[in-house]
């Protein structure tokens, strides 16, 4: 089987989540007012299949649209969790999350692959210009009750490009209807959306964007990536799925899209005009009723779409669904770039979805790092200043220190290591001098700062003695270490035959 074709193209990845039972189809009419959210977030929780949802109330005749939910989410059954997550990267459906952040990791030292232009693809299939427009009529679910609006744009990439062309950005943030003809959503300085909006800002003129669904689940996961300012994400993108992603031009300005994509709104996004956004249960799991900030305003010109199409939405709230998945994995992969690039004797990084894209747990090559000569204060000093002062270290408020016998992706084994081995106090270290994202909710709704700073955290679930020793003065009480090797296989092997369900 071609593994990457999935990564490629949003209907094939569609059709072998279906091939491999990772879908469920529902014809039933379901209510976009909450009940089909309902549904999304359920299946969030319980690793069910991924629905799409074939009959929303109030779907037109003309085939907008189709809306699915978990289609990168958790999966229920043994041995597949990441099922949904490593196609989307072209691995086959049994992916460790090791290997899933080694396949990223590689990605990084192939060179780009530009995109190849085409005269059209399947997203022109249809195409709605002006006051034919009206996003307020389409099945745009409300996705939670306190919801300030309904948010269209949750799961697609917004493409927007410096003035001077040079720099393409494929990101990822939110997106509420605001009217008949726009959307209004969150455009934070720091973010390279922001940062490509405040060059337009000093030209005088509104920046061209369009925003694309259902496009080649690998874009989707490096839209969510937090790859170096001035990096082409769609170059990046051929070089994980070793293919040019195929583009077509907008047909009101002078951006190109996915040419498979399902849906694609495009226009501009206003440099004076704002409205009030939100508020909306983010990828921490909580909203703050009534909080709302003022925002700028998308102005859609026109939509493309291809016949009957999809619409790929995320239910955030408490993990996992595809702000843990996507963002975890992606930022985990760019840690570890960063952390080797920096000479760092670091084997493996991991977010675990349960944290909420808050914890980074960082594995050390222990042989190696007894080789260096140092110690916990100066190493930890040293991995915190690389990490919190790196781009993705904006986001991540706590990194978790572990040694090699320790699986970053396990998270009892990580629970297990930060109860034992870190001391409160001496063992933690603070970071005063760096930044947070404002949507981590204490950083916002916390207490007051006198810097303007929020602390971050290196805390080191190793004991000293693992910096200078390579023969470490324990062992573990587990059944993989604390029995001898023919004894274990014995137990494996008779497992059955005891009258346990297969391993």
């Amino acid at each position: 089987m071609d593994h990457t074709a999935a990564a490629k193209d949003f209907r094939r990845f569609i059709q072998e989540l279906e091939d491999e039972g990772e879908l469920l189809t529902i014809t039933k009419e379901v209510d976009p007012h909450l009940e089909l959210a309902a549904i999304v977030r359920k299946v969030c929780e319980t690793g069910e299949r991924a629905p799409l949802f074939t009959n929303p109330k109030g779907r037109k005749d003309d085939g907008l649209f189709r809306v699915i939910g978990a289609s990168i989410g958790y999966s229920k059954r043994p041995g597949m969790q990441l099922c949904r997550l490593a196609k989307s990267l072209g691995l086959p459906s049994s992916a460790t999350g090791h290997e899933i952040v080694q396949k990223i990791n590689e990605a990084k030292t192939k060179p780009p692959i530009p995109c190849r232009k085409l005269e059209s693809g399947p997203v022109k299939d249809h195409i709605i210009h002006g006051d034919d427009i009206d996003l307020t009529q389409l099945p745009v679910p409300l996705l939670h009750e306190h919801d300030g609006g309904k948010f269209i744009e949750t799961m697609g990439m917004h493409v927007v490009q410096s003035p001077d062309g040079k720099w393409t950005n494929w990101s990822i943030s939110r997106g509420m209807v605001h009217g008949k003809r726009e959307l209004v959503g969150l455009v934070i300085p720091k973010q390279d959306i922001g940062t490509i909006f405040n060059l337009w800002k000093e030209k005088g003129e509104d920046m061209p964007w369009a925003v694309c669904f259902g496009v080649p689940p690998a874009a989707i996961m490096v839209g969510g990536m937090p790859i170096p300012k001035w990096t082409n994400e769609p170059e990046f993108i051929g070089a994980l799925t070793d293919a040019p992603v195929d583009i077509v031009k907008c047909e009101t300005n002078d951006l190109w899209v996915p040419a498979n994509a399902e849906i694609v709104l495009e226009g501009v996004v206003s440099i004076s005009e704002t409205a009030p956004e939100g508020p909306m249960v983010e990828y921490n799991g909580l909203v703050f009723p009534g909080h709302k900030t003022q925002c700028p305003i998308f102005k859609v010109n026109t939509i493309t779409y291809r016949h009957d199409p999809i619409l790929p939405i995320c239910v955030a709230g408490r993990a996992p669904d595809e702000n843990s998945t996507i963002w975890c994995t992606m930022q985990a992969a760019e840690v570890l770039n960063i952390c080797q690039k920096a000479g760092l004797p670091i084997n493996m990084v991991w977010c675990p979805f349960e944290s909420h894209c808050l914890w980074f747990v960082l594995q050390v090559n222990h042989s190696k790092l007894v080789d260096m000569g140092t110690n916990m204060e100066e190493f930890c000093r040293k991995l915190g200043h690389v990490v919190f002062g790196s781009k993705p270290g904006w986001f991540i408020p706590k990194i978790f220190l572990v040694n090699d016998y320790i699986d970053p992706t396990n998270l009892p084994d990580v629970i297990w290591a930060e109860a034992t081995r870190c001391e409160p106090g001496r063992h933690e270290f603070i970071f005063n001098e760096y930044s947070n994202i404002p949507l981590i909710p204490y950083v916002t709704h916390g207490l007051p700062s006198k810097t303007g700073m929020n602390g971050k955290v290196v805390k080191c679930c190793m004991l000293p003695n693992e910096f200078t020793e390579k023969t470490l003065p324990w062992k573990e009480g587990s059944f993989q270490g604390a029995y001898p090797e023919d004894v274990k296989k014995k137990v494996l092997d008779n497992w059955t035959a005891y009258g346990f369900q297969p391993l």
